[in-house]
C-alpha cells in the first residue's frame, strides 16, 4: 500500500508537470489522481499500521496535502474495515504544500509574467525551459537588464565590465547560456553572429582574445607591414584588420617547426591553435592567400586539417598524406587509439587513406619527428625560396592594428636587421 513518503515523491513529478500545465493555462489541471497501490496486503498488522499512517498524513488530518477516498471492504482477512481506492490532489494550493514549492511557484509565474510582457518573443522559450525560468527567477531583473542593454545597443563592442548596467561581468558569465537563448530570439537576425558559440563573438562584445603567434619568412612583407621584430604574437582581430595581399599562409601546429621553417618569398606562418584553429576565419586576408597546413598524422591533425579546408577549401596540406605515412612509418608512434566511424569531409583521397591507416593501426606521425633536411626541401619545391641569414627576433602586440603606412626603403632595411 502507498505510503505518505511515496506520495511525495511522486507529487514532485506532478508538480513539475503542473508547471508546463499552468504556463499553457490548462484550467482543468485539478484534481489531480496520483498513481498508487492500494492492495493492503496479507499481513493484519501490517495493513493497519499502513492505512493509519496514510491517513495520518493525508489532508483530512493535516488541513493540507493529498487526499485519500475510501472505500468499505469485507474480506475474510481483514474483515469489514475501510481501505484507501484512490489518493489524489484537490488544489493547487494542496501540491505546493505538498511539495514544499510555495515560495518557487510565485518566483515562476511571476518571473514568466514579466518575461510575457516585456518579451513576448520569449514565449516559446519559456514553454520549452521551465527548469531554466526556476532557476533564474531570483535573478530576472539583472537579466532582463542585459537583455534591454543589447536590444537598445546591439554589438556594442564593449567588454563585458564596460557595459554601464548594474549587474557585473561575473553575472553575465554566469547566466551567459540562458542570455545567449534570449538574445537569439530577441534581437534581429543580422545582430546575431549565428556560426558562433562563444558569446562575446556571437553578439559583438570584446573579450580577452587568444593570441595568434607569426613568423614572417619574408623580409619584405615584414617591412611591409612596420614591424620591428620577425616573430610575435597578436591578437586575433587584430590579425584580421593587416591588409595584405598576394601571400603564402603556412599554419603550422608545432611551435619548434614553425620556427625552423626556411625563408620564403612573399611568405608567412602562423602558429596552430589546434582544434580553435576555426577561430582563423576571423582573419579575412586568408581568403586571399595561398594557404598551407602542417600538423601531426593522426585522426586529431586529420580533422584540424578539414576543419581549416572548411574555411578556405583550397588549403593545401603539408606531410599530410599516405605517401608521407608510408616513408616514415618507422618514425611514427602510437596514435590516440580514438575511433570514429565519421570521416573528415574535407580531405583528399591520399589523406583519407593516410587517416584509414592510422585508424585502424593505431598510428600517430609527429610532424617534429619529419627529417629537417625533408622540410627544407619540400618548401624548396613547393615555395620560392629566400636566401640568406635570418635571426629570428619576438616581440608581442597589444590590440592595436599595426601602421599600414608604405615602408621607405631605410624603414625596409632597419625592419630586415
Amino acid at each position: 500500500m502507498i505510503q505518505p513518503d511515496d506520495i511525495s515523491r511522486k507529487a514532485l513529478a506532478i508538480y513539475r508537470e503542473y508547471l508546463r500545465s499552468w504556463v499553457e493555462g490548462d484550467p482543468g489541471y485539478f484534481p489531480r489522481r496520483v498513481p498508487a497501490k492500494m492492495d493492503p496486503g496479507p499481513d493484519v498488522v501490517a495493513a493497519i499500521d499502513n492505512v493509519r499512517r496514510l491517513r495520518e498524513g493525508s489532508k483530512d488530518v493535516l488541513g493540507y496535502g493529498y487526499s485519500v477516498e475510501w472505500k468499505e471492504l469485507q474480506s475474510r482477512r481483514h474483515g469489514k474495515n475501510l481501505f484507501p481506492s484512490k489518493v489524489f490532489i484537490a488544489t493547487e494550493l494542496d501540491l505546493l504544500r505538498l511539495v514544499g514549492k510555495e515560495s518557487e511557484f510565485r518566483r515562476f509565474t511571476e518571473a514568466v509574467a514579466r518575461l510575457r510582457s516585456e518579451f513576448p518573443v520569449l514565449q516559446s522559450w519559456v514553454r520549452s525551459h521551465l527548469a531554466a525560468v526556476t532557476d533564474a527567477a531570483a535573478d530576472l531583473d539583472g537579466l532582463l537588464e542585459v537583455v534591454r542593454y543589447f536590444r537598445d545597443h546591439p554589438r556594442p563592442n564593449r567588454f563585458t565590465r564596460e557595459l554601464p548596467l548594474t549587474v557585473d561581468s561575473k553575472f553575465i558569465e554566469r547566466y551567459e547560456r540562458v542570455l545567449s537563448q534570449w538574445l537569439d530570439l530577441v534581437l534581429p537576425p543580422h545582430e546575431v553572429r549565428a556560426d558562433e558559440n562563444h558569446f562575446g563573438r556571437r553578439f559583438g562584445l570584446r573579450y580577452h582574445e587568444p593570441d595568434i603567434f607569426v613568423r614572417f619568412l619574408d623580409r619584405a612583407v615584414q617591412a611591409e607591414l612596420g614591424f620591428p621584430c620577425d616573430a610575435l604574437a597578436v591578437p586575433l582581430h587584430t590579425l584580421g584588420a593587416w591588409d595584405i595581399r598576394g601571400i603564402n599562409a603556412v599554419i603550422v601546429e608545432n611551435r619548434v617547426n614553425l620556427m625552423t621553417l626556411p625563408m620564403c618569398t612573399r611568405a608567412i606562418a602562423i602558429g596552430g591553435l589546434g582544434n580553435g584553429v576555426s577561430l582563423l576565419r576571423y582573419v579575412q586576408w586568408l581568403q586571399h592567400a595561398r594557404v598551407w597546413y602542417w600538423g601531426d598524422l593522426d585522426r586529431e591533425g586529420l580533422e584540424i586539417l578539414s576543419r581549416v579546408r572548411a574555411i578556405y577549401a583550397a588549403t593545401s596540406s603539408i606531410f599530410m598524406d599516405r605517401e608521407t605515412l608510408e616513408r616514415y612509418r618507422h618514425l611514427t608512434g602510437p596514435g590516440s587509439g580514438r575511433r570514429t566511424a565519421a570521416r573528415p569531409a574535407h580531405l583528399t583521397p591520399t589523406e583519407a587513406d593516410a587517416l584509414d591507416v592510422c585508424d585502424r593501426q593505431g598510428l600517430r606521425l609527429e610532424q617534429e619527428r619529419i627529417p629537417q633536411a625533408a622540410v627544407l626541401d619540400k618548401f624548396a619545391r613547393e615555395f620560392e625560396p629566400k636566401t640568406g641569414v635570418y635571426a629570428v627576433r619576438s616581440c608581442s602586440l597589444t590590440d592595436t592594428a599595426p601602421s599600414r603606412a608604405p615602408a621607405t626603403d631605410a624603414s625596409a632595411e632597419r625592419a630586415a636587421r
